[in-house]
C-alpha cells in the first residue's frame, strides 16, 4: 500500500507502517501540480493542515488507487467532498482536537479588543506613556454579554471562560439537544446580534452559515459590538464587516480566519486601528501538533488493518457501491 503524507508527519510515523511504501510530500509546497504528481499512486493521503491553493478535482482525478483522505484539523471544507463522494474516496478529520487553543484563541481576541491592550504595548513600544488613548475606552469582559454562536466543543468552551470571568453567555445552535453549560441561555440569531457585547462564532463553514455575518446582522449589532472568529473566514461577509469598522458603526474585531488565505499584504483588515488579526493560529500550540499528528496516524493503522476509520466525514459512502475502500465495506 502506497501512504502519502505531509513530511510534517514523518518523526510521528517511525516504524508503525513497516511493510507499506510511506513517502511524503513538503510542507511548505506552494503548486498543485506538484502535489497531484506525488499522490497519483497512492491508496492513502494525509495533509497536515489545508494548502495555500484551493483543492480541485484535478489533483485527484488521476489517482486512480486513492481511497482514503485524513486531514488534520476540524474541517473538510477545503476539500470537494461532492467530488471525492463521486470517486468514492473516504475522508476523515481531527475534529474537536484542538478545540481547547481554538477556545482560548478566541476568549483572547475578544480580551484584545475589548481591553485595546495591543494600543498601550504600541505604545510602550513607541518610547510613550499613554493611558487615554484617542479613540473608545477599554471595557472589562466582567458584566458583559458574550454571544456564542455554535456551542460545540470550542464553543462551549468559551461559554465556561467567559462566565468564569463574570460574563453572562447567550447562545444559538440549531440543535438544541445539547446540555450548554450551567448558567448559559439558548437565544435566537437576531437578540444575540442586538444585545450581545461580544460574539464570538463557532460554526462549521456550510449552506446555512456562509455569510451568516452580512450587512443586515451587522446592522443589528451595537456600536459597542465586537466580533470574534475563529471558525472559517466565510462565516463573515468581509467586505461588510470592513465597512462598519471603517464607519465606527461596531466597535472592533479580533478575527483568525478569512474568506482567502494567506490574507494579502494591503488587505485594510491588517491595518485597521479597531482590528486584532492572527494568521489561522488559533488551532496552534505544541499540544495540538502533537494531538494532531498521533489522531491522524492512528486513524490511518485503523484503515491500513481493514477498520473503519473514526471521525468520518462522509460515512454514507460505507456500502455505497461507489466506495473505492471495498474492504471496508
Amino acid at each position: 500500500m502506497i501512504i502519502v503524507l505531509d513530511e510534517a508527519y514523518r518523526p510521528g510515523v517511525g516504524g508503525r507502517f513497516d511493510g507499506h511504501d510511506v513517502r511524503y510530500f513538503p510542507s511548505a509546497i506552494r503548486e498543485p501540480g506538484p502535489l497531484a504528481e506525488a499522490i497519483r499512486e497512492a491508496e492513502v493521503v494525509g495533509f497536515r493542515r489545508v494548502l495555500p491553493f484551493p483543492f480541485t478535482r484535478d489533483l485527484v482525478s488521476g489517482a486512480a488507487n486513492l481511497r482514503y483522505i485524513h486531514r488534520s484539523g476540524s474541517g473538510a471544507d477545503w476539500l470537494d467532498l461532492d467530488y471525492l463522494d463521486e470517486l468514492g474516496i473516504l475522508v476523515a478529520v481531527n475534529s474537536g482536537f484542538n478545540a481547547p487553543s481554538v477556545a482560548e484563541h478566541a476568549v483572547l481576541l475578544a480580551l484584545l479588543c475589548l481591553r485595546r491592550s495591543l494600543d498601550y504595548v504600541r505604545s510602550m513600544e513607541a518610547g510613550e506613556w499613554v493611558r487615554d488613548p484617542a479613540g473608545p475606552p477599554p471595557f472589562m469582559l466582567n458584566g458583559r454579554t458574550v454571544g456564542v454562536i455554535g456551542v460545540g466543543a470550542v464553543g462551549s468552551r468559551v461559554v465556561r471562560a467567559v462566565q468564569g470571568f463574570g460574563a453572562r453567555a447567550i447562545c444559538y445552535q440549531r440543535d438544541r439537544s445539547i446540555t450548554l453549560p450551567p448558567g448559559a441561555e439558548w437565544a435566537d440569531l437576531d437578540a444575540i446580534y442586538r444585545t450581545a457585547d461580544v460574539i464570538s462564532l463557532h460554526v462549521p463553514l456550510v449552506d446555512e452559515t456562509r455569510r451568516m455575518i452580512d450587512a443586515r446582522a451587522i446592522a443589528l449589532m451595537k456600536p459597542t459590538a465586537v466580533v470574534v472568529n475563529t471558525s472559517r473566514g466565510t462565516v463573515v461577509d468581509q467586505a461588510a464587516l470592513v465597512a462598519a469598522l471603517r464607519e465606527g458603526r461596531i466597535r472592533a474585531a479580533g478575527l483568525d480566519v478569512f474568506e482567502d488565505e494567506p490574507l494579502a499584504p494591503d488587505h485594510p483588515l491588517r491595518h485597521m486601528p479597531n482590528v486584532v488579526v492572527t494568521p489561522h493560529v488559533g488551532g496552534a500550540g505544541v499540544e495540538i501538533a502533537e494531538r494532531q499528528v498521533e489522531g491522524t496516524l492512528a486513524n490511518i493503522d485503523l484503515y491500513v488493518a481493514g477498520r473503519v476509520p473514526e471521525r468520518l466525514v462522509n460515512g454514507h459512502l460505507l456500502g455505497d457501491p461507489r466506495l473505492r475502500a471495498r474492504h471496508l465495506a
